[in-house]
């Protein structure tokens, strides 16, 4: 918001000092003097997600100890500051969409898929912000660029998720009337359809985050009736990344080497993934660099060690797995970003089957979502033996659902965390033993430190809400049970 203010400042600031004149004589025949929603669109798609799977990369995989830090250790300790970057960066999307939603319903230029589209990624976005913060601006958020509001209050999360699933279900409905868009789809090329399907997966996933304090039942169980839900992985909501793209490249490789091979395979990920014979270490992870190993050795490291300890451990980096290298630079293919994929769906309904949200079979919803994630990562996996193990064959109880959705976490945002902080699965996560956060998992991030300065009254009444704390360990609207 820091930034929408400047911009709006300066913008005034030149309407000020410019002459019709000076208009007449400075305007650029080669340049539109207006921006078109498709354009907005492939911004507001690219910039996001890239984003968001920076934030997966960096710490949504580390909190869920899918990976571990073997330098720059703080937050896998829990020694966390205001993560302001990812605050900024959802915002100010947030404000491009807001800016596609203008252009789309303006009297006569209407088009209502593209204001569907812009509601669907507003509301990925400011679910992004309401979960890893709680409580924040929302319905006053953007103003700024409207009414000169630069001083937003902060919405109750419980408010701002009855926004985000009113959004979403408006957004299918507008989807529905088919219109059609003219470019700026980097994710589904123009398919509604595909638009419809993400927005309802979508809604599926904020109704069930939000199961423990709201009656989802019957919402779920009519969205799941109607259908227009992921049915497979090729309707997956994924930002691809072709090797070639000088452009478009993936965010992790515009990083340098050294901040890549600071993240390793985790002693958790490592142990779930060799007692079952899951292909996905290969697809994520390397063998060892030392030379005396096994050149097929996987090894982790353990989460939320010190500096030293991280550094040294199992006798240094050469001993402990890097991430898979197709995720840096040299994919042979591509790499892909994604929002949401068909396996998360399915978990979601096998939960909601579980429990007794919805009608339906949780073990055929669940080794849907099983074969999709071992389909998606082309692991080779024999999968009906691996759905045949105890401990992987359904048993009717919520922790084994949650586990493989936590797999299936892998890049997706904080999801992982999410469900974690929700259900307390997989129980197998526990901090570290150098965490700074006396042996509990944080449950959100600090406020970033510009609120304190450029909003500080909604601040502190934020952070009353709060208890009168801004810490890291207040559970937010959606985590009570």
């Amino acid at each position: 918001m820091k930034t929408i203010k400047i911009v709006a400042i300066l913008l005034l600031t030149v309407a000020i000092g410019c002459t019709d004149d000076f208009e007449d004589t400075n305007t650029n025949p080669n340049e539109p003097e207006t921006v078109t929603a498709n354009l907005l669109l492939s911004t507001a798609i690219s910039n996001g997600v890239n984003s968001v799977v920076d934030q997966a990369w960096d710490n949504g995989n580390i909190v869920a100890q899918l990976t571990a830090k073997i330098n720059f250790t703080d937050f896998d300790r829990y020694n966390w500051g205001t993560e302001s970057g990812f605050w900024d960066d959802m915002y100010e999307n947030i404000a491009v969409t807001e800016n596609i939603i203008s252009i789309a319903t303006a009297e006569g230029s209407e088009n209502t898929s593209y204001e569907a589209i812009a509601l669907v990624l507003r509301s990925w976005m400011y679910a992004q912000l309401t979960d890893c913060w709680g409580d924040v601006p929302y319905s006053e958020a953007i103003n700024g660029q409207t009414e000169d509001n630069f001083q937003p209050t902060y919405d109750a999360q419980q408010n701002i998720y009855t926004g985000i699933i009113a959004d979403l279900e408006r957004a299918d409905q507008l989807l529905a009337q088919g219109q059609q868009i003219f470019g700026g789809d980097v994710i589904f090329d123009g398919d509604l359809t595909n638009w419809r399907k993400l927005a309802n997966s979508l809604r599926l996933r904020y109704l069930m985050r939000s199961s423990n304090v709201s009656d989802v039942s019957s919402a779920m169980q009519a969205i799941a009736d109607a259908g227009n839900i992921f049915e497979s992985n090729s309707d997956n909501a994924v930002l691809i990344y072709p090797a070639t793209s000088q452009v478009d490249s993936w965010p992790i490789s515009n990083g340098r080497i050294g901040g890549f091979d600071e993240h390793r395979m985790s002693t958790t990920s490592e142990a779930f993934l060799k007692q079952y014979g899951d292909n996905r270490i290969s697809a994520w992870f390397q063998p060892t660099d030392n030379p005396d190993d096994d050149p097929t050795l996987f090894a982790g490291l353990p989460n939320g060690l010190s500096e030293n300890n991280a550094s040294t451990y199992n006798g240094g980096a050469s001993n402990v797995s890097r991430l898979n290298q197709s995720f840096f630079y040299d994919s042979p293919n591509s790499v892909e970003a994604p929002i949401m994929k068909f396996s998360e769906v399915q978990f979601i309904l096998a939960e909601a089957a579980q429990r007794g949200l919805i009608s339906g079979d949780a073990e055929t919803y669940y080794n849907a979502g099983v074969t999709a994630e071992l389909e998606y990562w082309n692991t080779g996996q024999d999968v009906a033996a691996y759905l045949a193990q105890t401990g992987v064959a359904y048993d009717g109880t919520l922790e084994l659902i949650i586990t493989q959705k936590w797999l299936g976490s892998f890049l997706v945002g904080m999801e992982g965390w999410f469900d974690f902080r929700r259900t307390g699965f997989p129980s197998f996560i526990v901090p570290g033993q150098d965490n700074v956060n006396n042996d509990v998992v944080p449950v959100r991030f600090f406020y970033p430190d510009s609120e304190q300065t450029l909003n500080a009254d909604n601040y502190s009444a934020a952070v009353l809400a709060l208890g009168g704390s801004d810490n890291i360990n207040t559970p937010g609207w959606w985590e009570s049970n």
